[in-house]
C-alpha cells in the first residue's frame, strides 16, 4: 500500500493509459427507459445482454431505477438533464443492492483486454445525498466472478469518508483511505484494478487518492453499481445516485517512480526543486510518508535519480 503522497506516476500512467483504452460499456443512462433498469438492454454484440439488479426491497422500491429530471428533489442527472440510475439500500442490516453487466461469460472482457489491456478500469459519477436515515454507503464493487468479491470503493453515507474494498464489502474488508467525498453533489470516481496481480488505484474528481493490492484476484467478471447497509433501515429507505458510467479495458501502468513529482518519468532536477521547494511541510514530496518532508526524502530521491524503470 503506498500513501497519496507517492501516486503521481500512476495518475500520469493512467492518462496515458486511456489513449489505448478498449471501451466496453459507455453510458450515461440517457437512452435507457425510465424505470427498472432490471432487464435493460446493455449492448446487442455479439448477443443480446441485459442488465441484472439484485436486493431484497422494501414494499414499493426496486434495486436500480432509471429516473430523469425532477423524479428525486434535489438530485438531477449530470448537466441537469438526461437520465441516471437511482440504487436503493436493501431492507436488511448488512444487506447489500447491486446493478451489473456480466463482461465476462459475453466475452466482452476477453475480447476488451486482448493486447496488453489487462487492466479494468471502472468511472462513474456519483451523488451521494447527505442525511441518510440509517448507516448505509455506495459505491463500485468489482466482482473476479459471480461470487467473489475483488475490490472497488465505498462512500460513507453520513461522512463522505471513502474505502476501497479488499476481498469483500462487509466492514472488516474495508480499507480507509483518509480521503472523503463532498455528499450533496456529484464526484467523479476512478477505479483501476488488474486482475492478475491484484494491484489497483482510486481517483477522485481526478485526483488519485489511493492505491492498494486486493487479495483475490484472476477473472473479471463485473463492475456493480452497489450499496451496503451497515445499520437495520426498517422500512427506511436510502439512494445513491449514479451517471456516466464508463467501463475500459487499459494498458498495464508502467512501474511506480514516486521520486518522478511531476510524472515526466524521470527523476531529476525539476523533482529536486519540486522537493526543496516542500521542505518541511508535506504532500507528495513526503516519499516515505512519515508526516514530514526532510533528509530522508531527499535521500529517496536521489537515489531514484535518473530514468524511471520502464
Amino acid at each position: 500500500m503506498r500513501p497519496a503522497s507517492a501516486m503521481a506516476a500512476l495518475l500520469a500512467a493512467s492518462i496515458v493509459g486511456g489513449a489505448c483504452a478498449a471501451d466496453i460499456l459507455v453510458t450515461g443512462f440517457d437512452d435507457y427507459g425510465t424505470g427498472n433498469l432490471n432487464g435493460q438492454v446493455v449492448w446487442y454484440q455479439p448477443f443480446i445482454s441485459s442488465w441484472a439488479t439484485s436486493g431484497v426491497m422494501n414494499t414499493g422500491q426496486i434495486a436500480g431505477n432509471v429516473i430523469g429530471v425532477g423524479v428525486n428533489p434535489g438530485v438531477d442527472p449530470v448537466g441537469g438533464a438526461g437520465r441516471m440510475v437511482r440504487l436503493c439500500t436493501e431492507r436488511a442490516s448488512g444487506g447489500r443492492s447491486k446493478a451489473w453487466a456480466d463482461l465476462a461469460n459475453t466475452g466482452k472482457w476477453a475480447a476488451a483486454s486482448a493486447g496488453g489491456n489487462g487492466v479494468l478500469e471502472s468511472t462513474v459519477k456519483m451523488f451521494v445525498p447527505s442525511g441518510s436515515p440509517f448507516p448505509c454507503a455506495f459505491g463500485l464493487m468489482i466482482s473476479k466472478d459471480a461470487i467473489a468479491t475483488s475490490g472497488g470503493f465505498l462512500v460513507n453515507a453520513a461522512s463522505g469518508a471513502i474505502s476501497v474494498l479488499n476481498g469483500g464489502y462487509a466492514a472488516a474488508n474495508r480499507v480507509a483511505t483518509g480521503a472523503s467525498a463532498t455528499l450533496g453533489q456529484w464526484n467523479e470516481f476512478r477505479y483501476r484494478w488488474n486482475p492478475a496481480n491484484g494491484q489497483a488505484s482510486l481517483a477522485v474528481n481526478g485526483q488519485v487518492v489511493f492505491t492498494h493490492v486486493t487479495s483475490v484476484t484472476g477473472g473479471v467478471y463485473a463492475t456493480n453499481l452497489f450499496s451496503t447497509t451497515d445499520g437495520a433501515p426498517g422500512t427506511l429507505n436510502a439512494y445513491g445516485f449514479f451517471d456516466d458510467l464508463a467501463i475500459r479495458a487499459v494498458p498495464d501502468a508502467p512501474p511506480p517512480c514516486p521520486a518522478d513529482l511531476n510524472a515526466d518519468r524521470a527523476v531529476n532536477g525539476d523533482d529536486l526543486g519540486m522537493l526543496l521547494g516542500a521542505w518541511g511541510g508535506t504532500g507528495p514530496a513526503d516519499l516515505n510518508a512519515d508526516g514530514s518532508v526532510n533528509g530522508d526524502d531527499l535521500g529517496i530521491l536521489l537515489g531514484a535519480w535518473g530514468a524511471c524503470p520502464a
